[in-house]
């Protein structure tokens, strides 16, 4: 499609349409905003598995007491 058409005020409003109408997940996102946006390394690991881990094991130890006495 030819867009000798479009003058700088028709070029700008579809670059602003492409995120101000973003709704899929991601769809139309610049590279930029993919990698601002995506999963970043933990340099201290699995933390939040950890914790998750350490609180079940709290929480089912004080059942456990709780069912003894």
């Amino acid at each position: 499609m030819s867009e000798s058409h479009l003058d700088e005020f028709d070029h700008y409003n579809i670059e602003q349409d492409k995120y101000v109408n973003n709704s899929h997940s991601g769809k139309n996102r610049s590279k930029r905003e993919v990698a601002e946006h995506s999963n970043h390394h933990d340099p201290s690991g699995h933390t939040r598995k950890i914790l998750t881990k350490l609180q079940n094991t709290e929480a089912h130890n004080k059942e456990g007491a709780k069912n003894k006495h």
